[in-house]
Parts: structure tokens; C-alpha cells; sequence
């Protein structure tokens, strides 16, 4: 899967904070030291099921980096986990109808293409480059503010 350039990445690609990423190492660790010592005593098989589980989820964890961007291609939300990409794209033709809602700091813009659409979360300051990207890409839909 080839790259996409990114026009404009919202609020909600920020990576993980190293302080989880290390928290989720240790409480997996510990799970599974807790499910292999378990299963070395001849403790229930569900016990250590739930150990090994719930070990083996905080280190698939550590690897998820979630990321909704705006493209040449349209708005792309994309998730990484372990070498693995799933990235959904709709794309500038699709979209009907912008709305734009403000509050504090941050702007939702929803991108709606008929009765469902998505929303994307934005700093309030990316504002003139989120209206730009859509004069640029899709001139003739409407965008309405919602202050």
C-alpha cells in the first residue's frame, strides 16, 4: 500500500505517550509471568486463559497507532498494528455537505455524504488550512460553521 500525502493531520494522530506504551509492557509482562506461573502450578485452565489473555493484549497495544489525515485521495483514516495497515478512504467526491462546530480549542468537522458521514477532530488554529484543502478539493459543497 503506497503512501498518501498528508494535506492536514487532525488531533486524534498524535502517537501513544512513551509512559503508556512502557505501563502496557510491564502489565503484559506481569500477566503472562502471572499466567505461565499458573499454569506450572496446575491452576485452572480458565485462570491462566485470562492471564495469558490479557498479557498478550497489552503488548498487541503497544503497537496500535490510530490516524485520520485529510489527502490528496480525500479524508483517510488509517490503522497500524504490527506491520499490518487498514486504511479506509472517502473520497472528495463522495462528500455532500461540511460542517464545521467549534469548541475551546478544537474544531469537529463533519464530512457528510448522504444520511452518515465522518467526523474529524481538528485544533481550532488548523482552521484556515482545513477551509483551504476543501476550496481546493471540493469547491462547490457547502460548508456551514456551527460556533
Amino acid at each position: 500500500m503506497e503512501e498518501l500525502t498528508v494535506l492536514c493531520d487532525s488531533k486524534v494522530s498524535r502517537p501513544m505517550p512513551k509512559y503508556i506504551s512502557v505501563l502496557a509492557v510491564l502489565f503484559g509482562v506481569v500477566f503472562l509471568s502471572m499466567g505461565l506461573r499458573g499454569f506450572m502450578n496446575g491452576e485452572s485452565t480458565l485462570k491462566v486463559l485470562y492471564n495469558v489473555a490479557m498479557g498478550a493484549i497489552c503488548i498487541y497495544g503497544i503497537s496500535i497507532r490510530r490516524r485520520l489525515y485529510l489527502s490528496e485521495e480525500g479524508v483517510v483514516r488509517e490503522i497500524r498494528a504490527w506491520g499490518r495497515r487498514v486504511r479506509r478512504v472517502l473520497p472528495w467526491g463522495d462528500i455532500k455537505f461540511v460542517s464545521l462546530a467549534f469548541r475551546r480549542a478544537d474544531m469537529m468537522v463533519f464530512f457528510e455524504i448522504d444520511v452518515t458521514g465522518w467526523k474529524v477532530l481538528f485544533a481550532r488554529d488548523q482552521e484556515s488550512l482545513v477551509r483551504e484543502i476543501l476550496d481546493d478539493y471540493i469547491p462547490d459543497v457547502e460548508v456551514q460553521s456551527i460556533k
